[in-house]
């Protein structure tokens, strides 16, 4: 089974030099490497192609966010394609042999999300799921996507449709998950498969989470959710994203991507596909592990920059 494995990169180059030196190590006849560089400048293009020749190079001339993954998932030849930002370490001969007998088992596997630890460790980092950590060893549907540790049947994706690029970053994993679920797709996690995030701040903006975050959960609502969930939804999650926001002085981001969000909301109503009753019965399932809102608040509230254990 050929696997592509697709990278975005945006001003990281230690970092994509490290990750490209274990990968291209691995020497998998069966493995093609996809580079796409979100707008870097020459520079990064250039010490690729001279480091790594054997790596396919997709040079964008500016930062398009979400929308550049795409672009490497367009020209991905591989029958599952595995998706990891640049600052991803550790991916494993093992870990490519599992996805390969994972994805070849069961035909209707749509996604793995993969286990995301802290380098050199077992201790989990980036943990989005509604199970507590203690779970991570394991095997589980759920409807996130962690867009930068995930694997894809590529089938799946040309089904349904890639990442949309008007989310540019944020929320835009879960909004395509949903659209997998309702065409019958399964999502899992799989603690089999561990990856290391080195978490490099290079790239990295300040105000970013808080605008798209709230921004972007307004077209998550609007696109798929039935009318009550959606409420829910929206005075949890922007709610939240107030408080984190005062709590760390991104005030004006927040009110920015709340602004954006409601100006959206016509564009989404267009395109509103309430999910099916198969999605709405995984959603459920997931969400009956979730932690209680008080118990979530208070750890959020305490937790900085968004890197959850």
């Amino acid at each position: 089974m050929l696997v592509s494995i697709v990278i975005l990169t945006f001003r990281r180059g230690e970092s994509i030099h490290t990750l490209l030196s274990q990968l291209t190590a691995l020497n998998d006849q069966a493995l093609e490497i996809i580079v796409v560089d979100n707008g870097s400048g020459p520079e990064t293009a250039k010490t690729i192609g001279a480091d790594f020749p054997q790596v396919r190079l997709v040079v964008l001339e500016e930062n398009k966010g979400v929308g550049s993954r795409n672009r490497g998932l367009e020209v991905a030849q591989g029958e599952v394609v595995v998706t990891l930002d640049d600052d991803m370490v550790d991916f494993t001969a093992d870990a490519l042999a599992h996805l390969r007998r994972r994805f070849g088992e069961n035909q209707k596997l749509g996604a793995i999300n993969f286990k995301v630890v802290w380098p050199g460790t077992d201790k989990v980092r980036d943990w989005v799921h509604r199970r507590p950590t203690s779970y991570s060893a394991s095997n589980f549907p759920t409807y996130e996507i962690t867009e930068g540790a995930v694997a894809w049947r590529l089938k799946a994706l040309k089904e349904v449709g890639y990442y949309r690029e008007d989310f540019f970053i944020s929320h835009e994993g879960v909004e395509l998950a949903f659209r997998l679920l309702d065409h019958q797709w399964l999502i899992e996690y799989d603690g089999a498969v561990v990856v290391g995030h080195a978490h490099a701040l290079g790239g990295r903006t300040s105000w970013r989470r808080y605008y798209y975050d709230t921004r972007n959960m307004f077209g998550v609502a609007v696109l798929h959710m039935p009318p009550g969930y959606a409420l829910r939804y929206l005075f949890v999650g922007v709610g939240a994203m107030f408080v984190y926001s005062l709590r760390d002085r991104h005030l004006w981001a927040f009110m920015r991507g709340l602004a954006h969000g409601l100006g959206r909301l016509s564009l989404f109503r267009r395109e509103r596909k309430v999910w099916t009753s198969r999605t709405a019965a995984v959603v459920a399932e997931s969400d009956s592990w979730r932690p209680g809102f008080l118990k979530m608040f208070w750890r959020r509230l305490r937790q900085k920059d968004f890197s959850m254990e």
